[in-house]
């Protein structure tokens, strides 16, 4: 019996390119419309909201807070330590719960019931809806200038073919991810979109592997198969993806049950990222390198059989 670390399996990925094809242009075509109808949910950085630090006397935990603020119905807001100390921290309340000084007096209000007058506020900041807004087009910028990046980077390392065979899932995962958020009714902050341009990382990571696996044969064998030479490629990188994707997974799933509440959404965008990355390396990926070589193989003897008549 064959080992499966040790000798690569004969899988027939791309039998199954059709699907993944139309798999994924009903994904992508969904996603786009939810966020179209619904929208995203945008949190303090997008759309503005109060800051507001506060020392206690004593340690306290963050669900201890978060209790206390259930009195007032601000027990969503996003509540971080500040130190190690445990008896400072920083609560970050959406313009969309009120105003600045509603949201103080509800805070403290809360914090009274709960602990008495043993804490301090120490500072109270405003986040206009500008800076939210300056935050957003920086966000949608940065993904873009990735994306642009990515596409000049594999382009000049492998071929253009290749640079559009990595960027496209990147599209892919990057609207898949936000299309659940949307759907989900989850909270985008900035931590979102760090998680996503992680997961385009990721992503990139896993395709690059498999290119150059790719590449490598071609070298040994040329184009004539293009296809079997692809999914050769796919099958002798499966135990690497299976495993890095494997633990990956689990470390990030340990950071959405046991992260606490101000880790859930981060640690939800790159649980999802990550299946969507994993899926899209395979599926879209590798597909499109195959067909736009084959495409433009054949255009090619087109175009010289024209000549040559």
């Amino acid at each position: 019996m064959r080992h499966f670390l040790s000798e690569p399996p004969n899988i027939d990925f791309l039998k199954l390119k059709k699907i993944g094809y139309i798999s994924s242009t009903i994904l992508v075509l969904l996603s786009i419309l939810i966020i179209a109808i619904k929208g995203f949910n945008l949190g303090l950085d997008f759309t503005g909201g109060t800051a507001i630090q506060v020392k206690f006397q004593q340690k306290v935990s963050v669900q201890e807070i978060r209790e206390a603020l259930k009195l007032v119905n601000l027990e969503d807001s996003m509540i971080q330590e500040i130190g190690k100390t445990g008896d400072e921290y920083e609560i970050r309340v959406s313009l969309k719960k009120g105003s600045s000084s509603e949201i103080v007096s509800k805070v403290k209000k809360a914090l009274t019931e709960k602990f008495g007058n043993k804490y301090e506020i120490r500072r109270i900041d405003y986040i206009g809806a500008v800076v939210g807004e300056e935050l957003r087009k920086a966000s949608i910028y940065s993904i873009i200038a990735v994306l642009i990046a990515i596409l000049i980077y594999v382009g000049y390392r492998f071929e253009p073919i290749f640079a559009v065979g990595a960027v496209v899932p990147l599209f892919h995962d990057a609207i898949l991810t936000m299309g659940v958020f949307s759907l989900l009714g989850l909270e985008v902050d900035l931590s979102v979109i760090a998680a996503i341009l992680t997961v385009l990382g990721y992503s990139l990571n896993d395709t690059i592997i498999i290119f150059d696996r790719i590449r490598e044969n071609i070298k040994i064998r040329g184009k004539k198969n293009l296809l079997q030479l692809v999914n050769q490629s796919i099958n002798e990188n499966l135990a690497r993806t299976l495993i890095t994707s494997g633990t990956t997974l689990f470390s990030v799933l340990a950071l959405y049950l046991f992260g606490g509440e101000s880790l859930k959404n981060f640690s939800f965008a790159l649980l999802v990222g990550i299946i969507f990355g994993t899926y899209s390396s395979i599926y879209v990926a590798s597909p499109i390198v195959v067909d736009l070589e084959n495409y433009f193989r054949k255009k090619s003897s087109s175009e010289k059989k024209t000549v040559e008549a």
